[in-house]
């Protein structure tokens, strides 16, 4: 029969962790915490990514669109919008329609035009300012690999159209001899790593 004392006796002869033991346990703990804090700062990173590749999807589609939606608006001097972003882009020969080669932030106010271009224009500074979507800035200027472009390259065959495109369809067979115009919206993210590009048939 085992008494009080017996108890007593047996609990005095159990031995606990050594210090080399509880050393171990916790340095094995510790990787494992290391090793999870790593995971949530990785899922951070990569959530912080998408969220910033999903506005540039949007962002980039909407210039698209406000250029498809908006190319025949006339505003009260007789200018066709489509009209002078093409004259925009010829004017500035082999660089983009509209450019964005700075990160610019929010601008602090906004100007109503009496014409679409110069609208769209202030609309796509204020959709891409830093304050809106992430721009990694190299100096106080600004200067950045994140740029954003609008090019646009007009198509046609000069001999039937009667005009001088940069981009000439020579192919005799084509159905396609009067000007046509693409548009490619190019938006450059993470210093300059990430791009996304869209094409789209402007007219």
């Amino acid at each position: 029969m085992v008494t009080g004392l017996d108890k007593i006796k047996n609990k005095a002869n159990e031995k606990g962790i050594s210090i080399l033991e509880a050393l171990v346990s916790t340095a094995i703990i510790g990787i494992g915490f290391i090793a999870v804090f790593q995971m949530v700062q990785y899922s951070i990173r990569s959530i912080d990514v998408s969220g910033e590749r999903t506005k540039m999807n949007y962002l980039v589609s909407m210039i698209a669109e406000d250029i498809i939606s908006d190319r025949d608006s006339v505003d009260a001097s007789k200018n066709v919008f489509l009209d002078k972003l093409i004259a925009e882009k010829k004017n500035k020969k082999d660089n983009p329609a509209w450019s964005m080669n700075t990160c610019g932030g929010f601008p602090t106010s906004k100007t109503e035009y009496s014409n679409a271009f110069q609208n769209k224009i202030q609309k796509w500074k204020f959709r891409f300012s830093k304050d809106r979507v992430k721009c990694n800035a190299k100096d106080n200027q600004g200067t950045t690999e994140d740029k954003k472009a609008l090019q646009i390259y007009d198509i046609c065959n000069n001999k039937v159209s009667g005009k001088s495109c940069n981009f000439k369809n020579l192919d005799r067979n084509s159905a396609v001899y009067e000007e046509i115009y693409i548009g490619r919206m190019e938006a450059k993210m993470n210093n300059g790593k990430k791009t996304k590009y869209l094409y789209f048939p402007i007219k």
